[in-house]
């Protein structure tokens, strides 16, 4: 098992400066910086949707001691680093990969971009036709599209139910004050954390660089920002001890959050149809988040999964077909995705069901079409700890899987505590969920294709 050294600071430790997660790599030649941010697209100002990944591009057109694009990527072109950002609909990150003589620098541009960005008008102005390409690109390209006309189905709050990118009528309409405006307020050292991780031990004994770069990190931020407050994100509220006095597991799903619609199809000219079909699932808090990743894989994560013998292999309907399942603060699904023959669209419909009710029901013998046996659940979790362990040997992933506990669930489990919350997972769990989510009348679909006739769909997806 990895090996990894922890150190966490709190923001109460220090005065208007960031709290602090090192994880040190010894046998790691690189660093990773990484600024993650406690917001996303569900935290927009309404008339402002876009906002948050339109933020993430300006980042990179200049700060103050790198004023322009063309001078901050040659920077950092010029010591061979990766750099990049993602935005969510409930956090941002930002980061640069570079050898570890090079962490002073990383970190100096990095802090530069988030603390002291440009944000000039013209700059913006250029990158809207940017930002519209995106969004042109994607709702082009149905396989990616496919899950924002499924979320805007499926969310009853517009926060989540909307494009991360946003849509064009917002995405004109933003100015530098917009910016300003978001940077000071999402932006402050209450919803920001640091992560260095990588070779941090060939950095230290050198020069301190580590402690004196920091601390001028620290020093950069506008105290300005240290005037909003942490960002409340949406919980759900459950009675655990209630629930397991009585000798049973959490098993609530936040049925709010959801609306009632259940169909959507975009119609569209194209040689596939692409459909999600999913049912309201756990939140990223729940005990059982662990037990639905397990079964997450037996359904469609792999190449052996029941979706992919049963949809692809068997019958040959499609090229793509997974799992397709997502946890946010207060509310999740679990699913299925697939690109199909739209020929075949009523078979490949029913064959992707059955998949899910038969488990949920309990029907047929153990094994690929009915329970869940002992060695495939051994299959799942052995493919979920490789992965796991494959993920932890690159300084990004390292800064990604430690950050994004910090932040989200302000508790950090190591990879050995995540791999023992897998093997714990028992059949008797996985039936359990099956049968909590997979109930008809909680089923949501949506689809693209070139269909004419929503009312023939539909009574293939609900009988």
């Amino acid at each position: 098992m990895f090996k990894h050294q922890l150190t966490y600071i709190p923001l109460k430790k220090f005065k208007q400066q960031l709290p602090l997660l090192t994880i040190d790599l010894p046998a790691a030649e690189s660093v990773t910086v990484m600024f993650l941010a406690n917001t996303g697209s569900r935290y927009e100002p309404i008339g402002k949707e876009g906002i948050a990944h339109f933020f993430e591009h300006m980042v990179f057109k200049g700060s103050a001691n790198y004023p322009n694009a063309k001078i901050l990527a040659r920077t950092l072109d010029s010591v061979g680093a990766e750099f990049n950002a993602f935005t969510s609909k409930e956090y941002t990150g930002y980061y640069v990969k570079a050898a570890a003589n090079n962490f002073a620098l990383a970190l100096d541009v990095l802090s530069d971009m988030l603390f002291a960005p440009l944000l000039k008008q013209s700059d913006i102005d250029r990158e809207k036709g940017v930002i519209i390409e995106e969004l042109n690109m994607y709702v082009d390209t149905p396989q990616a599209h496919i899950a924002n006309v499924f979320e805007e189905l499926l969310f009853a709050q517009e926060s989540l139910a909307h494009n991360i990118v946003g849509n064009k009528a917002s995405i004109r309409s933003l100015t530098s004050a917009d910016f300003q405006n978001f940077l000071n307020n999402f932006y402050g050292p209450e919803n920001l954390l640091l992560v260095l991780a990588g070779g941090l031990d060939k950095i230290a004994p050198k020069q301190k660089l580590l402690a004196d770069k920091v601390a001028a990190t620290f020093n950069k931020l506008n105290n300005k920002r240290g005037q909003n407050q942490k960002l409340a994100v949406p919980k759900v509220e459950r009675k655990v001890e209630a629930e397991q006095s009585k000798g049973a597991q959490p098993t609530m799903v936040n049925e709010i959050a959801f609306s009632k619609r259940r169909f959507k199809l975009v119609k569209r000219a194209s040689e596939q149809a692409h459909f999600v079909m999913a049912w309201p699932a756990l939140d990223l808090h729940h005990p059982d988040r662990y037990v639905l990743s397990v079964l997450a894989v037996i359904l469609g994560g792999n190449m052996s999964s029941r979706l992919f013998t049963e949809v692809r292999e068997k019958r040959g309907l499609c090229y793509y077909v997974r799992s397709d399942f997502e946890y946010y603060h207060d509310c999740g699904y679990l699913g299925a995705s697939a690109g199909v023959d739209p020929n075949r669209l009523r078979e490949a419909i029913q064959a992707s069901k059955d998949v899910f009710y038969n488990l949920a029901n309990k029907r047929g013998q153990v094994g690929e079409t009915g329970l869940i046996s002992a060695a495939e659940l051994l299959r799942a979790q052995n493919y979920l700890k490789g992965r796991t362990l494959l993920n932890l040997e690159e300084s990004n992933n390292v800064a990604q899987f430690y950050g994004f506990k910090q932040l989200l669930n302000d508790k950090i489990l190591s990879p050995k505590e995540v791999i023992a919350k897998i093997e714990a997972v028992t059949v008797k769990d996985l039936q359990r969920l099956a049968k909590l989510i997979f109930q008809k009348e909680q089923l949501r679909f949506a689809i693209i294709g070139n269909f004419a006739n929503a009312k023939e769909i539909q009574q293939w997806v609900f009988a």
